[in-house]
């Protein structure tokens, strides 16, 4: 921060500090005493070699600094701390001088008031930033999981511009953050997503009156050049992915025996499986579902997400997916293997060791397939050429199809699985399975 900026926040102390001086002076040898103590917090210099006296701070004093800037709505890192120091010496010098002046009888102009800038009292933040992402949150009650993030990218900008003035970011400050990111060696597919995610935020604040009418969103045309997180795109898994993944499934035991079966017949995303409870694992209309839902206390659903009752693969009946399920107690979690992240879910561990399983036991090395989404995409291209129509299609796989928009008048499929599961019947298992009597795929390869 720059010592202009720190001498004028100080010279709002001093003159606010020297009615109360001229008031009560005291006596002179007093602010003689008072004078000499605060010179005696100087440091001597070398005389010999021509040095002033310096003043150090210690601890208390830089703890002080640290309160005062906290006071402002600053934030303290160490260099602007110890330059705290130093003005708050000043001002303490000065004061002591003032006092001095005035037991002696001299009432006229203090000299001190012309040493300080103008007064930065109007420009105080009627907004803070920490305040704005309150408020924001307060509206949108986004997840844990976006909300960290955001506040995180937030904690990264108040480092690097040294302020919490929501309305007094511009947009050399937002390019300061970039800078000072990319330095760190942070990608730029990672400050584009911190950027996208504070643009946002301003955006929001703007829309809704928060800060100044007229302002611009600093964060607009910031993001840096080649940012995108994907240079390509997510690829399904084949046939043959298919039958080596499920087939390895069986020699293991948990959420790695079942939640690969359970994502390859459903198509739903990790967190919605690897989040489920036991119970959600029940009749419906005479149909086996997977009960996709918000209801329960820290469930949530991808932002805009419907729920839905997808119902059971046959091949995942036959191959015992049912007996598992019933096996664990009623009201705990699908897959107790899975332990719950920072965020209150199990997709944070389940990608870490799924990803790890894929990679290592199974073998499936292409970057490009990934231990859940792959399903999800291989679960698309099944429906599509499996001939499942195309609202029974968005209802298996929770997708709001705009071109369908009068699919979520009614129950719809989402809510009829005895309806839906009969376009489930023609989608084919990679594998043979005992006692499924169904389509298989045809051919196990790409």
């Amino acid at each position: 921060m720059p010592d202009d900026r720190l001498a004028a926040l100080v010279g709002d102390l001093y003159r606010s500090a020297g009615p109360d001086i001229d008031a009560q002076p005291g006596a002179y040898a007093a602010a003689d005493l008072h004078r000499d103590t605060v010179l005696d917090e100087l440091t001597p210099g070398d005389a010999d070699d021509g040095e002033a006296p310096e003043f150090i701070p210690n601890e208390r004093r830089m703890a002080e600094a640290r309160q005062v800037l906290l006071g402002f709505g600053l934030l303290p890192d160490d260099d602007t701390t110890t330059r705290m120091a130093g003005h708050l010496w000043s001002y303490r010098y000065r004061l002591a001088m003032r006092r001095l002046g005035r037991a002696r009888g001299d009432f006229g102009p203090d000299p001190a008031d012309a040493l300080y800038p103008p007064s930065l009292k109007a420009a105080q933040p009627s907004l803070t930033m920490d305040r704005l992402l309150e408020v924001h949150q307060a509206e949108r009650a986004e997840k844990p999981k976006t909300f960290d993030k955001r506040r995180s990218a937030l904690a990264h900008l108040k480092r690097v511009v040294g302020y919490n003035d929501a309305g007094r970011l511009d947009k050399a400050g937002v390019r300061a953050l970039k800078e000072d990111r990319a330095a760190g060696g942070v990608k730029p597919a990672t400050i584009g997503a911190d950027i996208a995610m504070l643009r946002s935020l301003w955006g929001w604040a703007l829309r809704n009156g928060h800060l100044p009418d007229g302002a611009s969103n600093p964060f607009e045309g910031m993001s840096p050049q080649g940012s995108k997180r994907h240079t390509t795109e997510r690829q399904p898994f084949s046939d043959a992915d298919a039958e080596i993944i499920l087939t390895a499934a069986r020699s293991e035991a948990g959420f790695l025996r079942w939640l690969p079966w359970l994502l390859a017949f459903t198509g739903c995303r990790l967190e919605e499986a690897s989040g489920a409870a036991a119970a959600d694992i029940r009749q419906q209309s005479g149909v086996w579902i997977l009960d996709i839902h918000d209801r329960a206390e820290g469930r949530t659903l991808k932002d805009g997400q419907p729920v839905r009752m997808v119902p059971l693969h046959p091949a995942l009946l036959a191959e015992g997916f049912l007996a598992y399920a019933q096996s664990r107690p009623h009201t705990g979690p699908l897959f107790p293997d899975l332990k719950p992240g920072r965020n209150g879910n199990r997709s944070a561990m389940a990608t870490k060791k799924l990803g790890r399983w894929l990679r290592g036991k199974v073998g499936i090395k292409d970057k490009n397939k990934v231990a859940a989404h792959s399903w999800r995409h291989r679960m698309k291209d099944l429906l599509r050429f499996s001939g499942v129509r195309e609202e029974a299609a968005d209802a298996m796989l929770g997708h709001n199809n705009p071109v369908n928009a009068g699919a979520n008048y009614g129950r719809g499929w989402r809510g009829r699985p005895d309806q839906l599961i009969k376009e489930v019947y023609k989608i084919p298992s990679p594998i043979p399975v005992d006692g499924y009597t169904g389509p298989l795929t045809s051919e196990a390869g790409e």
